[in-house]
């Protein structure tokens, strides 16, 4: 049963951080716009355009990525108001303890978490669908993949020059080496396939293959032909070819999983990616508690002349957790970190700073 003092904290937790989500997205919009005007300006579009096809994702996208700021200076200022009016004091003089009184805050942040895993299961991935679509058309990235070599289906290897994933439309210099069991299970080299280019499109298997080369292992010999165009459907599509990383961010939870198992049997680099992603979807939201712990106990019994301090502080700690946060991803897809203790290191590193403050914290 909640209490006028549990109410009276939760109201503040909610508004002030509702308060502060507005008033950060709101910067961080002004200065994307002035990053983007002049591919906004190139794109022809009217301002309901521009806030449906791309400013409805990226706002969603931008806010999930800073809920963790969002939560901690929202704790800070709650407790900092509440410290300076001698409410804590008052409080705790009463006879109710310091756990007691963390019960409207992890209240709050619960329903705030709820709305996290919300954000993050069922809007984002539909938000970041938005924002790359706009991206893909309106704005210049690095698009193109070179020298690429994997298993893109079991027993077929592909290897290809050049592709540039953003136009999808041909891929330059493009083998395929298909691969059979012999008796022993070994695999043993059947056949070869060079073409100069492979158009094809993002919808299907079909390509039209041009100055092509095909050579057969036979028994009694081998056998090469050449052609020079040759209309065929392959076992994979241009999409299996590589993507913009980005695209996981675009997946649903499901979709994550079932991307992840095709990849695997690719020999992807982009399996650490997704496997981060999937993670990261769990304990970004769980990582808001450990926030709220530590705000509350940064702010709990600062002087008046050290509230200045106090704030510099949260948000060093924020700041820390996401350069840990980035520096264990990037350990992760280039040095072969788990991705599980990639992705849960940040929490479990201010989970033990959280706790030592809270022993610390006078109560």
């Amino acid at each position: 049963m909640l209490k006028t003092l549990d109410k009276y904290i939760i109201k503040k937790v909610l508004k002030t951080f509702v308060f502060s989500i507005l008033g950060v997205l709101c910067i961080i919009v002004v200065f994307d716009i002035s990053e983007k005007i002049d591919d906004f300006l190139k794109s022809n579009l009217s301002v309901p355009e521009l806030i449906t096809q791309y400013y409805a994702g990226f706002i969603i996208y931008i806010g999930n990525m800073f809920f963790p700021l969002f939560m901690l200076i929202t704790i800070v200022m709650v407790t900092l108001k509440l410290n300076q009016r001698s409410e804590i004091t008052a409080i705790l003089s009463s006879g109710i303890s310091f756990l007691r009184l963390l019960r409207p805050f992890f209240i709050a942040v619960a329903i705030i978490v709820c709305f996290s895993f919300f954000v993050n299961f069922v809007l984002l991935p539909k938000a970041n669908q938005k924002r790359l679509a706009f991206e893909n058309i309106h704005t210049n990235y690095a698009s193109i993949l070179s020298g690429v070599h994997f298993e893109v289906v079991p027993g077929t290897i592909v290897s290809y020059k050049s592709y540039n994933f953003k136009e999808m439309k041909f891929v330059s210099e493009l083998w395929i080496d298909n691969y059979e069991k012999n008796e022993e299970g070994a695999w043993k080299l059947v056949s070869t396939l060079n073409a100069n280019y492979a158009y094809g499109d993002s919808t299907t298997n079909n390509f039209q293959l041009k100055n092509v080369t095909e050579r057969y292992l036979l028994p009694s010999g081998d056998s090469i032909s050449e052609s020079v165009t040759i209309d065929t459907t392959l076992s994979f599509g241009l999409k299996d070819l590589g993507q913009r990383n980005e695209v996981i961010s675009t997946m649903y939870y499901d979709e994550l999983l079932a991307y992840r198992k095709k990849e695997k049997l690719k020999g992807s680099a982009v399996v650490p990616y997704i496997d981060i992603e999937i993670y990261s979807r769990t304990s970004n939201p769980l990582s808001l508690f450990i926030l709220a712990l530590l705000g509350v106990c940064i702010s709990i019994s600062p002087a008046r002349s050290k509230v200045g301090m106090t704030i510099l502080l949260g948000i060093g700690s924020v700041a820390l957790y996401f350069v840990f946060n980035r520096f264990s991803t990037v350990y992760a897809t280039n040095a072969g970190l788990n991705t599980f203790l990639a992705v849960w290191i940040p929490n479990l590193i201010l989970l033990s700073f959280a706790l030592y403050l809270y022993w610390k914290t006078p109560k």
